[in-house]
């Protein structure tokens, strides 16, 4: 098969009003406002006051948990009877007993909030059951 290098030339007018005389450019800017739901509203958490009460949810487990927001802003997050996989997990010894199957999860960098919490703790599960 040979082929031949017709080089750069215009567009056949056929084609430019076929394609809208050539113009170029994008459509306008349409600007989406984000959804402003934290995610451990979206989550199904409770809040009462300082407090919060939810569910940590993954595709491999769930598990109760609490959440307490100090008024200085330190927050601290427990989880209810970890089972066997996270209790084998490298991160285990960031959990402290605290009484009654309540461990609180010690984080070495503060989350910035508490849903930052929250996603942070439900990867760690997740990694736990990935094992």
């Amino acid at each position: 098969m040979r082929i031949r290098d017709l080089g750069n030339r215009p567009a056949p007018a056929a084609l430019l009003r076929l394609f809208g005389r050539g113009q170029r450019g994008h459509a306008p800017t349409i600007s989406v406002e984000r959804r402003q739901i934290p995610y451990w509203q979206e989550h199904g958490w409770k809040r009462t006051g300082n407090d919060y009460e939810g569910v940590y949810q993954t595709p491999y487990a769930a598990f109760q948990g609490w959440i307490q927001q100090e008024a200085s802003g330190l927050i601290h997050f427990f989880l209810y009877n970890p089972s066997p996989e996270i209790r084998s997990h490298g991160h285990w010894t960031c959990f402290q007993h605290r009484g009654n199957e309540w461990y609180v999860v010690h984080m070495g960098r503060q989350p910035k909030d508490v849903s930052s919490g929250i996603i942070t703790i439900e990867k760690l599960i997740t990694e736990a059951y990935r094992q």
